[in-house]
Order: C-alpha cells, then sequence, then structure tokens
C-alpha cells in the first residue's frame, strides 16, 4: 500500500469514529523517568506501587517461566530489580494496553485477543532470547506480541464482523475481513503504537507483520516481524490454529531474516514449547 492510500486510510479510520487512546498517565510517568540518567528501579516501583491494579498485574505477569525470576518475588521492587527496567517498562505497556482497550461489551472477543496475545509475546520473548538478533531486544519482542494485533480490539468495538472473528478465534481470516471493510487493523495499530511513543521499530514491525515483502522496511524491523511470525506459528502449533500462513511463505521469510536453517528452527521451535508448556 503506497503513502498515500495510508493517508485515506487513516482519515476513513478516524472519521468512521474510532479513537486511539491516549498514552495512561503512569507510563508517561516512568517514561519521563527514563530520561535521567540516574534513574533507579527503586524510582520505577515507587510509581508503579501508586497503582493497586497495575501492582497486582505486574505480579501475575512475572510468574511466568520465559522471565526467568526464579527467586521469591514479595515486592514490587524486588520484581523491577530482577527484571530490570526495559522488560518491566514492557510488561507494564501490555498491562496498561489491555486495560485502555477493554470493554465488558466485548468481553468474549478481547478476552480471546489479550489470551492469544500474551503468549505469542512470550514465544517471542523466548526466541529473541535464545537467537539475539542484531538490534532487538527480549523487551521489544515481548512489546511487538502484545501491541501487534490491538487495532483488531478498537475495531471489534466498531465492527460486528472483528468480534465475531476473536470470540470464534478465526485469526487466519482477519486480512481478508480487513480487505472487505476497507480498513486495516495492522495500520491501526501502528497508529496506537505511536500514540503511545513506542520505538519506531515496534511500529514498523506493526504495520507490516502481515506484509512478507514491504518496501523499504529497515532491517531491524524485518527482523522483529520475524520474530513475531515464529511466535505466531508456534503458538498455532500448540493450539492446532490454522497456520497457512506459515507454509504460504512466512517459514522462508523468518528463516532468512534470522539466518536459520532447518534444523535450528526445529530445535528452536522445540525449545519455546518446552519453556512455554504449562504457562497460564
Amino acid at each position: 500500500m503506497s503513502e498515500s492510500q495510508d493517508t485515506a486510510r487513516i482519515q476513513a479510520i478516524l472519521a468512521s469514529g474510532i479513537k486511539i487512546p491516549p498514552l495512561p498517565d503512569v507510563l508517561m510517568k516512568i517514561q519521563a523517568l527514563l530520561q535521567n540518567a540516574d534513574v533507579s528501579t527503586n524510582d520505577v516501583a515507587q510509581l508503579i506501587r501508586q497503582d493497586g491494579a497495575l501492582s497486582g498485574a505486574v505480579f501475575r505477569v512475572v510468574g511466568s517461566p520465559v522471565f526467568g525470576l526464579h527467586a521469591k518475588v514479595e515486592t514490587v521492587e524486588r520484581a523491577v530489580t530482577l527484571l530490570g527496567i526495559p522488560p518491566t517498562l514492557a510488561i507494564l505497556r501490555g498491562i496498561s494496553l489491555r486495560a485502555a482497550l477493554g470493554g465488558e461489551a466485548h468481553n468474549a472477543a478481547l478476552e480471546a485477543l489479550w489470551q492469544r496475545s500474551g503468549r505469542i509475546a512470550q514465544y517471542a520473548m523466548a526466541a529473541a532470547k535464545r537467537l539475539r538478533p542484531r538490534g532487538i531486544s527480549p523487551d521489544q519482542a515481548y512489546t511487538l506480541g502484545m501491541f501487534h494485533d490491538c487495532g483488531l480490539a478498537l475495531l471489534a468495538k466498531r465492527m460486528p464482523a472483528y468480534g465475531d472473528l476473536l470470540a470464534q478465534g478465526r485469526w487466519a481470516e482477519i486480512p481478508a475481513v480487513d480487505h472487505e471493510q476497507n480498513t486495516d487493523h495492522a495500520l491501526l495499530g501502528e497508529m496506537v503504537a505511536k500514540n503511545w511513543q513506542l520505538p519506531d521499530t515496534i511500529a514498523q514491525a506493526i504495520r507490516h507483520h502481515h506484509n512478507l515483502e514491504p518496501r523499504d522496511l529497515p532491517e531491524a524491523a524485518g527482523r522483529l516481524c520475524a520474530l513475531l511470525n515464529l511466535a505466531c506459528h508456534t503458538h498455532h502449533q500448540a493450539t492446532q490454529e490454522d497456520d497457512r500462513a506459515w507454509g504460504e511463505g512466512w517459514k522462508d521469510a523468518c528463516m532468512a531474516r534470522l539466518e536459520l536453517d532447518e534444523a535450528d528452527l526445529t530445535e528452536l521451535e522445540t525449545e519455546m514449547r518446552a519453556e512455554m508448556a504449562g504457562t497460564p
């Protein structure tokens, strides 16, 4: 899609009444803190503690084995110290996104979306930890996993077709519905990412995560797209979801962008599934 087509579609999305959620105050304050080279984990923990719901959500998320916290975590300060500030920020962004785009009227569809996004985010983080792709950190991979389909949460509230797809788990049909509805969940997701001041690389990867051959996409964003699609594929294997996109080109693209051969890929998939086994 050309830049002019993107602009026209953005205007149509905004004219439809869809509102892009603002950056939450707590994230704005944490990102402001990070501008200070002397910021400490206690500074970050103090901000998190001011929001009881956010603090509780942090404890639930950090229990996943992909975060590697083998020590007991009893305080927010301990969680931030063990995780580090960038991974903590990635977790906070994911939690805040779910809260900002929630809605009881579409509970079944949105719950399915966030459950799936959360697991894909963890698969992506696990892959990034093992592969260490150039220019990509595990926390960036996690953030992309959480945000890549966030545009669907906004669309599900306005267009019943999207809510039906999410509630029924028909993920492979989403690009076709984008075309039918003359909209684009990936473009909408990019708009959210930019509004939330995510790194450009992540915003670009959100925009192009269905695009096998995007023009002028920076290499780091291309590797992020590859990590995401590998995570989606591994999740699809575990849940027996439709995995047609993997066989229709993403397997070859991921292997090329991540410099993997067949043996590497098989070993990585096995390790990722083992690590995620039993993860809620």
